[in-house]
């Protein structure tokens, strides 16, 4: 039943009536495939899906997809993650507003592993890493480098990612002037170098099947 709502989520099917609906109508050819055995002649209800998902952990479901995405996804692979805020389109929140979240990226295989809440506004996106950076880490011990944008360089959670022993790479503007100019004063004075690789090729965006050998 979970495969069902999640195929129904892949096709933009958010709503479990219209679940019902679009499963009725490709009833033939999902039954088998997805392991409804021969007693199950229609659809699940509506409903039906309504009670299932609410006997579901998040929690549980959580630590089921991290469990897969380091069997199978991810396997002995340094990773670089980009952290960005986004705003949700379909949650909202007790006051009806639309929910901010951050969310942590993998660009390598186009993956969200991580998503949290922001409370309040898009400022406190600096604070809610730093308060999953911990959580993040543990579940995922190859991650090497976090990259933000300059909302994120900001001393706190900097120096705790040096004590997690985490690498970052974050940007600066030119409002940010104390921050530019301490890098640019420690900058200034180091060792010119030529880059490891002479030239760059264009790699391409290789998705998940294909990193996992399935393509």
């Amino acid at each position: 039943m979970l495969a069902l709502m999640f195929l129904g989520l892949l096709a933009r099917i958010r709503e479990m009536a219209v679940l019902q609906r679009w499963a009725t109508k490709n009833w033939e050819e999902l039954r088998e495939p997805l392991g409804f055995d021969a007693k199950w002649k229609k659809s699940p209800h509506a409903t039906t899906f309504s009670r299932a998902l609410e006997r579901c952990s998040v929690e549980e479901f959580s630590q089921a997809f991290y469990a897969w995405l380091r069997a199978v996804v991810l396997p002995a692979t340094p990773l670089t993650v980009a952290v960005d805020g986004k705003t949700s389109c379909q949650g909202y929140d007790t006051d009806g507003e639309p929910v901010q979240l951050l969310t942590v990226f993998v660009q390598r295989f186009k993956l969200v592993l991580a998503q949290w809440p922001v409370r309040g506004d898009k400022t406190n996106e600096p604070g809610a890493l730093r308060l999953h950076l911990e959580e993040l880490l543990r579940d995922y011990p190859l991650l090497r480098l976090i990259t933000g944008d300059a909302i994120f360089a900001q001393r706190p959670l900097a120096e705790a990612l040096q004590e997690l022993n985490c690498d970052y790479l974050l940007q600066l503007k030119d409002n940010q002037k104390d921050i530019r100019d301490t890098v640019e004063h420690c900058l200034g004075s180091a060792h010119e170098r030529p880059p490891a690789a002479q030239t760059a090729e264009k790699k391409g965006m290789p998705s998940i099947a294909a990193e996992c050998g399935l393509i």
